[in-house]
């Protein structure tokens, strides 16, 4: 009998009835369209492997194993560092003749390799670092000068003494902000007193973190206030030394040229794109550049050394076009790409070779050496050798959002102009109107679509990084790109050319015109409505999934592409609903920002203009702080209350003689103090103990308590944290929820406003990156 609507109980019994149905086996139209979907499967994974993507995969292990190596909780050993590559050779040896397996085989070999790369650049790195602050003098010579604004400079110093550290904790390196008297440059030797602080951690948990990057600049220590700056007499110094400084006096004086050539801000951002000198960029002029999407141009990165190559590649060959013998004998286009590289690689030492621009020089020598070999410059295989190289020599730089927005940016545009490749020829123009009709549609379709494709594999690593987005980014680009590389970039190259010769000044005044032209436009967008929108940060496992929805639909080219698409859904689902922390506490403990009922972030005991004030607001999803942040914080000279969401009071206490009323007054005591045992028997409490075992924290109203996420590992250490392993007491993970009634205290002091810090030297809440 037929099942009946209505009855299901008779299909269930039918079913039952049925050894296959009730085995849960498929049915034969199951099993044959299974059967039709796997052959589809293993034909399109031969299509990819007789094309050789798989061999793409390989730096994305690569890559794998060096930041799950920088994510380890406690510094691995360097035989435990070299183990996995050694077991990926084994399976290399035993996978011979097994294609799959020889693959997953190859993929434990590279990221074992990734992995022992991190352990050997930390190795490389380390150096002696400050453990605790000090004030004294230190002697040594200048390596680097950097302007910054308010006519201040950040040095960066070798050191020859440092107060009374002896020889072997002396830091390889120190960096410390000055006032710009008396003029100093590269190779200059000097004298000065200030305050020397170990360089800090991150201000909030998952935040960019200073120490790993100062670790691996081998910057011990950081330094504030400096007076009694004195030149000194040079000592003889080598080679490597006198050629590094010549290099650098060489980029201070192109930067002053520049600079009084072009004059105003345009000055500054013309120095910044020629030698990489950023500091005296105005603010404002910052602020309109990243809201117009267009930052990236201060940055001297993959468009400079694209255009620059691409200019010089495009001007060899037109000029040896010139002569009929020449094009006809010699080999143009290679020629061509030599001069190119020459070009690229002065450029990159006349930069000042930052990170960003050598991994951009790699790139950029993968593809003209590729030209030279005769092979395809934009092809996939040199986008990955470019990635692994880089990967293999600064692993680090996998971490940073340089590294990751630039190969997102690369991996996108390959794979686009890929799919373009792949079209069939569009039918020769009818007539010559046509065929530049056609033209011109094909770059305007180039622009926009390069800016498109860019900004939407950025956009992921935009937001977590920074918090923001530009949803006019398309147009700030389409808009100001045709300046940069008509007018700009030519004249900059132009200035170059004829500096030597002292008749760059035309050149300079040009570039000046066009970044006129740039400001201008970045101007206008950035006054658009929303121009920039903040995002609540969201955590890495986000950012994970999105770099891997990115890479499985850049690197394969069959169908199977589009199995990148739920995983890119599932990032993004994972990044719309983000935890945000109710109370996060600077590493000092002097400062905090709480969430108060009315869900907007207080600030207590942090300025609204402080360096870890605008991070904690922009984590939040929140415009820049303002003096309103503090309202309804009351502060004495006591410290500072302020009401939670959820109910209760957070407490910072400055002084030990309120610290007894605020442990039994407050849900939650701050201090930067040791708070007495009892404390934690009425009170949530993180004092000095705690905060030197976590750093700062991020802590969630959890039941009758709080979870805690904390900037430092508790439970390891590694070799950048500049700390001791140790954990953490334990008030630090069992905090205690506790009634609180309103805080008096008798008598009590004058009131104190909210948003000042202590009177102490080292009182502020953080300082910037640029100050480090």
């Amino acid at each position: 009998m037929a099942e009946q609507p209505g009855r299901p109980g008779r299909g269930r019994a039918r079913a039952a009835a049925i050894p296959e149905l009730r085995a849960g086996e498929p049915s034969a139209a199951a099993r044959a369209w299974r059967l039709r979907l796997s052959d589809r499967m293993l034909a399109l994974l031969a299509e990819e492997a007789e094309a050789g993507r798989p061999a793409l995969w390989l730096p994305v292990a690569f890559g794998c194993g060096a930041v799950i190596y920088f994510s380890a909780s406690r510094e691995p050993e360097l035989w435990a560092s070299a183990a996995p590559a050694a077991v990926g050779l084994a399976l290399l040896w035993l996978a011979r003749g097994k294609f799959l397996t020889l693959w997953l085989a190859l993929a434990v070999t590279f990221g074992g390799a990734g992995f022992l790369a991190g352990k050997l650049a930390t190795v490389r790195a380390e150096a002696p670092a400050l453990d605790r602050p000090l004030r004294g003098e230190v002697v040594g010579r200048v390596l680097l000068v950097e302007p910054r604004a308010r006519g201040m400079r950040r040095l960066t110093i070798e050191p020859e003494r440092l107060t009374t550290l002896a020889a072997d904790d002396l830091p390889a390196r120190v960096r410390v902000t000055a006032r710009a008297d008396p003029p100093l440059a590269a190779g200059d030797r000097v004298s000065l007193t200030a305050l020397w602080r170990p360089p800090e951690g991150p201000v909030r948990p998952g935040g960019y973190d200073f120490a790993r990057v100062a670790f691996f600049e081998k910057i011990g220590a950081t330094g504030f206030g400096a007076k009694d700056i004195r030149l000194l007499p040079a000592v003889p110094e080598g080679l490597a030394a006198r050629a590094a400084a010549a290099l650098e006096r060489l980029r201070a004086r192109l930067t002053a040229r520049i600079t009084s050539a072009v004059g105003g801000p345009e000055g500054a951002v013309a120095a910044a794109l020629v030698t990489g000198v950023q500091g005296p960029i105005p603010q404002s002029v910052s602020d309109d550049l990243r809201a117009a999407g267009l930052s990236h141009i201060l940055s001297i990165s993959g468009l400079h050394m694209a255009l620059v190559a691409g200019t010089l590649f495009w001007f060899a060959r037109a000029s040896l076009a010139l002569s009929q013998r020449a094009a006809l004998r010699l080999p143009v286009k290679e020629i061509g790409a030599a001069i190119a590289l020459a070009g690229a690689t002065f450029y990159l030492a006349l930069s000042g070779a930052e990170v960003a621009t050598q991994r951009s020089y790699v790139m950029i020598a993968v593809a003209l050496i590729a030209v030279m070999l005769g092979r395809p410059a934009l092809a996939p295989r040199n986008f990955a050798l470019a990635g692994l190289l880089v990967a293999a020599w600064t692993p680090e730089a996998l971490l940073g959002p340089s590294f990751q927005m630039s190969f997102a940016a690369v991996a996108g545009l390959v794979a686009w102009f890929e799919t373009r490749r792949d079209l069939p020829p569009a039918p020769p123009p009818a007539s010559r109107g046509a065929a530049v009709m056609r033209r011109l549609r094909r770059a305007a379709t180039l622009a926009v679509m390069t800016t498109l494709v860019a900004g939407a594999a950025t956009a992921p690593f935009a937001a977590y990084h920074f918090q923001r987005l530009t949803p006019y980014a398309l147009a700030g680009n389409a808009l100001a790109e045709p300046l940069i590389g008509l007018v700009v970039m030519p004249a900059a190259i132009g200035g170059l050319i004829f500096a030597p010769l002292g008749l760059d000044g035309f050149w300079w005044r040009l570039m000046g015109l066009g970044l006129e032209g740039v400001l201008a436009i970045a101007h206008a967008v950035a006054s658009w409505p929303g121009a920039e929108r903040n995002v609540v940060a969201f955590g890495p496992e986000a950012l994970i999934l999105f770099a891997l929805g990115l890479a499985w639909l850049c690197l394969w080219r069959t169908p199977l592409r589009w199995g990148g698409a739920p995983i890119l859904a599932a990032a993004l689902a994972l990044a719309a609903f983000p935890a945000r922390p109710d109370v996060v506490i600077d590493a000092s403990g002097r400062a905090l920002a709480a969430r108060t009922p009315d869900g907007r972030l207080a600030l207590v005991g942090a300025s609204p203009g402080g360096f870890a004030a605008k991070v904690w607001f922009a984590a939040d999803g929140s415009s820049a702080p303002t003096r309103e942040a503090a309202r309804g914080v009351r502060c004495d000279a006591y410290g500072c209350v302020a009401p939670l969401a959820g109910g209760g009071l957070v407490a910072l206490s400055r002084d030990a003689r309120g610290l007894e009323e605020d442990c039994r007054r407050a849900t939650l005591v701050v201090t930067r103090r040791e708070a007495p045992a009892a404390c934690a028997e009425t009170a949530a409490v993180i004092d000095r103990k705690i905060l030197a075992a976590t750093g700062a924290l991020s802590l969630t109203r959890s039941g009758k308590g709080f979870s805690g996420v904390a900037a430092l590992e508790p439970s390891g250490s590694r070799p950048w944290t500049r700390q001791p392993a140790a954990p953490p007491p334990e008030a630090a993970t069992r905090l205690i929820f506790a009634a609180t009634p309103p805080l008096t205290r008798e008598p009590e002091p004058p009131p104190v406003d909210p948003t000042d810090p202590p009177d102490e030297t080292d009182a502020d809440d953080a300082v910037s990156p640029d100050d480090q």
